[in-house]
C-alpha cells in the first residue's frame, strides 16, 4: 500500500514538474489546443460528449446557477444541438496549472433560431497534467458586430514563491475576496470610480444583451451612454493560481438600465499588475 502511494505521489510530482518546466512560449498554446479539441469533439460527437470528456469531479458549470458539471451532464440536460465557440483571449499562470479562455460562441437547437454570446472558461490541470474545465459560463447577447483582436498570453517568466502552507494559500485567497468586496462597495457609490480603480486598461466586460466592450475608456463611455449601472455585487467564491498572479471570483450582481433591473451572476478574472494592485481583466455578467 505504501509502495502504491509513493508511486502515485512520484507520478504526480514528476508530471507537475514536467508541465511547470515547459517552454514558456508554448504554455498558452497547449491550453488553446485543449479548447479547440473540445470544440472539434463537440462538432463531431456532440456537445454532451465534449463536455464530459473535458470535465472532472471538480468542474462547475453556470446554467446559470453554479452546479457540479458531471451531475448536470448525467442528468440528461437540455443542451443545444449545435454549439460553436472560439477563444480570442487567453492567459496561463506562471505555475502553468491554471488558465482561462474566453471568446464568442453561438448555439442552436432544431426548430429554434441561433443565439449568440460570449463564453468564459477557467481551466485547471488534473493530477495527470491534463487540462480540465474548472468553471464555464456564457453571457448571451445579440448578433456579433465586428471582430475583437486575438490575445493569447504565456507568462513572461515562471518565477514565483513556492507555498507549502494551506493557511498561507487561504490567506492569499482571502485577499481576492476582500478586494472583490471593496470593488462592490465602491460600485454601489460610483461605477466610474470603481472602474478606474479596479479595471485594467484593456479590460473586457460582458453585459447581458450587449456585445463585448473592450478597454476601460470604451467601457466607461458605452455604459454612460446606455445609462447602465452595476448597482451591486456580492462575492461568493474565489480561487487563485498557485503562482499567485491570476485569480477568479464569482457571485451575484444587480444591473440597472433605466427602470429595468437585471438580476445576474458574475465571474471576474483578476490579474496582479506591475504596481502590485489587483485589476479585473474580464468582468462577465449573465442573467440568473
Amino acid at each position: 500500500m505504501l509502495r502504491t502511494f509513493l508511486i502515485t505521489l512520484y507520478t504526480f510530482v514528476f508530471s507537475a514538474m514536467s508541465y511547470a518546466q515547459q517552454d514558456l512560449s508554448e504554455q498558452v498554446n497547449e491550453l488553446i489546443s485543449a479548447e479547440y479539441n473540445m470544440s472539434v469533439l463537440a462538432k463531431n460527437r456532440g456537445l454532451l460528449t465534449a463536455y464530459k470528456t473535458y470535465s472532472d469531479e471538480y468542474t462547475t458549470f453556470f446554467v446559470p446557477s453554479p452546479i457540479n458539471a458531471l451531475s448536470y451532464l448525467n442528468g440528461k440536460p437540455k443542451l443545444p444541438d449545435v454549439m460553436t465557440w472560439k477563444p480570442i483571449y487567453a492567459k496561463v499562470s506562471k505555475s502553468n496549472e491554471w488558465g482561462f479562455t474566453t471568446g464568442p460562441t453561438d448555439w442552436q437547437s432544431v426548430g429554434y433560431s441561433k443565439k449568440f454570446g460570449e463564453y468564459l472558461c477557467l481551466w485547471k490541470r488534473d493530477r495527470k497534467g491534463v487540462w480540465k474545465i474548472a468553471y464555464r459560463a456564457i453571457s448571451e447577447h445579440g448578433k456579433p458586430r465586428g471582430d475583437v483582436n486575438t490575445i493569447f498570453e504565456s507568462p513572461a517568466n515562471n518565477k514565483f514563491r513556492k507555498l507549502r502552507s494551506k493557511a498561507r494559500i487561504k490567506q492569499r485567497e482571502d485577499i481576492i475576496f476582500s478586494t472583490d468586496q471593496l470593488f462592490s462597495t465602491i460600485l454601489k457609490a460610483d461605477n466610474l470610480t470603481a472602474f478606474n480603480e479596479f479595471l485594467s486598461a484593456d479590460a473586457r466586460i460582458y453585459i447581458p444583451s450587449y456585445n463585448p466592450i473592450v478597454g476601460l475608456k470604451n467601457i466607461k463611455s458605452l455604459l454612460q451612454k446606455q445609462e447602465i449601472i452595476i448597482e451591486s455585487s456580492s462575492v461568493e467564491k474565489v480561487d487563485r493560481t498557485y503562482s499567485g498572479e491570476l485569480a477568479y471570483s464569482s457571485g451575484e450582481a444587480i444591473i440597472r438600465k433605466g427602470n429595468e433591473q437585471i438580476n445576474c451572476r458574475y465571474i471576474r478574472i483578476w490579474e496582479v499588475q506591475t504596481d502590485a494592485k489587483w485589476k479585473v481583466v474580464v468582468d462577465m455578467y449573465f442573467k440568473k
